[in-house]
């Protein structure tokens, strides 16, 4: 089925937003019935991780060229790093109280704060953790073993005999529970899977980075059996990634292993009562996965086919052309930048510097370590400047190549950026709102139905990298929805055939926040629930 793009392109059309659509849309919230943040298991046992973890120092975010960043020669695999890299990619950094409850916010951002991604460990054995499959409570700061024994060689053959996978000490997935964001979203939540797992991913990358551990990300696997062995019930929750952390760094050859048995254990409903199913969720996942060793070769072989195909420079509608200007700045320690990021709710309206626009675009003009972005992005970046110093006012294309900027249009009105952001006005008073597209049905003819995962997962890292560069220069971002035709068409005719994935609007916070703080471990389920 993956090759009937047919699911996708109906899928993306059917959920896009227009002003009709919202106006006409009778969808409301059901507070009584809004999910749980947290997943947990009534009858296995968690254990806590330890809380004493080392801190990402190296801020790998304003390295100019990444060969500054050197592995360790014998770096510590142990229980301490994994919390490390599970807090920096997931844990929670703030409680926030509000009249209609508690709000934990997590160290990368999450639609509406719903976070509906769930993390997951695939394991040898290493120092202070038997080998297994785990599920990671942030709320707990905890794991809870699912399955004993070494998996990594089934989770190898699962990828289609990834090497990364049993060269790897673990292996980090991420799962989406589909209901907690559709509570909201409804069918458009799919999308979400992948900007939320993908804003994660941009966070593990650096941190792992910042340890000097290698990561890979596979999209490519049998989707079945990654989700057998995570214990996932069918058609509620389902796997999106696979990230193994240290490649090479492994120390013990993993064995054969019996296919999993079939087991889903119970957990505490998320919802107090009925969830709804979207069923153009389950129908677009199922149409765009891999059921076959064989599918999923041919799938990275198609991806590789079409990485070695050389991009057509589009100069069309083009009025100048400028090069970005990054200067790498005396910047704070990882980790802080990190406990620093909350999704920004006012914009000042003050300018950023080009310099500052400069170090974002760089930020996201690198490729990602994966079987589907090593050579050549699948997205295109857009942007209007609200408010940037030292360039006019406009509508711009960033060539991520040559590491320039074109301007295609000018005298935008400052309110076209917040119009095309679901007229909010929060992203009329951004400085910058950065629109990350992609040309659709042209990788949905190269790679099937899975090819739509790619697009929308790839813009959630790039939203995410955005995230990190903004906070670690001291301004603000928040993610957004848009009104999706409106978008190409604000960009056309350059962003002809292009549909827009996520949008990002960076500018000078209009008041002072206090940074998060390293909360793991300090709540009990008790209180989560």
């Amino acid at each position: 089925m993956n090759k009937e793009i047919k699911y996708a392109l109906e899928y993306h059309q059917e959920t896009k937003h227009s002003q009709m659509s919202i106006r006409l849309s009778n969808h409301y919230l059901d507070w009584d019935n809004k999910p749980k943040p947290f997943k947990f298991y009534t009858s296995i046992p968690s254990t806590p991780l330890p809380i004493d973890f080392p801190l990402p120092d190296l801020n790998v975010i304003t390295m100019k060229e990444t060969n500054q960043i050197t592995a360790l020669e014998n770096p510590k695999i142990n229980t301490e790093l994994l919390s490390s890299l599970l807090f920096f990619s997931s844990g929670i950094t703030r409680q926030i109280k509000f009249p209609h409850g508690k709000y934990y916010m997590r160290a990368a951002p999450a639609t509406g704060a719903l976070y509906p991604i769930e993390v997951y460990v695939v394991s040898e054995n290493i120092d202070g953790l038997h080998a297994g499959v785990y599920h990671f409570c942030p709320g707990e700061f905890s794991l809870t073993r699912l399955r004993g024994g070494d998996y990594r060689q089934f989770l190898s053959e699962a990828a289609g005999f990834e090497q990364a996978v049993k060269n790897s000490p673990f292996t980090i997935i991420l799962t989406s529970l589909a209901w907690r964001n559709a509570w909201k979203y409804q069918a458009r939540s799919y999308r979400h899977w992948f900007w939320d797992s993908g804003v994660i991913i941009a966070n593990l990358i650096a941190t792992a980075s910042s340890f000097g551990l290698n990561t890979k990300l596979i999209t490519g696997y049998i989707d079945k059996f990654v989700n057998e062995l995570l214990c996932l019930e069918e058609n509620k929750e389902a796997s999106i990634v696979l990230a193994p952390i240290g490649i090479g760094l492994s120390e013990q050859e993993p064995g054969k292993i019996q296919h999993p048995s079939r087991f889903v254990p119970d957990i505490v409903p998320i919802s107090h009562g009925k969830e709804v199913e979207y069923d153009q969720i389950w129908k677009l996942h199922d149409a765009s996965s891999l059921n076959s060793t064989d599918e999923v070769r041919q799938w990275v072989h198609s991806i590789k086919s079409m990485q070695e195909v050389k991009g057509i420079k589009d100069d069309s509608g083009k009025l100048f052309t400028k090069q970005i200007e990054p200067i790498p700045s005396n910047s704070k320690p990882l980790s802080e930048v990190i406990l620093l990021r909350g999704s920004t709710r006012k914009f000042s309206r003050e300018p950023i510097t080009f310099e500052q626009l400069s170090n974002i675009l760089y930020s996201i003009a690198e490729p990602t370590p994966s079987d589907f972005g090593e050579k050549k992005s699948l997205i295109d970046i857009y942007f209007i400047a609200n408010d940037v110093t030292n360039i006019q006012k406009g509508a711009y294309f960033f060539n991520r190549k040559d590491k320039s900027i074109d301007l295609l249009k000018v005298n935008i009105r400052r309110d076209m950026s917040g119009y095309l952001c679901l007229e909010q006005s929060l992203f009329s008073d951004a400085s910058a709102v950065f629109y990350i597209m992609s040309n659709i049905k042209l990788i949905l003819d190269k790679l099937g139905n899975r090819g739509y995962r790619l697009c929308q997962f790839e813009s959630g890292i790039l939203a995410g990298r955005i995230y990190l560069s903004s906070y670690d220069q001291k301004i603000g971002a928040s993610g957004s929805t848009f009104y999706d035709d409106a978008v190409s068409d604000f960009f056309s005719p350059h962003a002809k055939d292009k549909d827009v994935m996520i949008a990002v609007g960076v500018g000078v916070p209009g008041y002072r926040s206090k940074p998060g703080r390293i909360l793991a471990g300090k709540f009990s389920r008790e209180e989560l629930l």
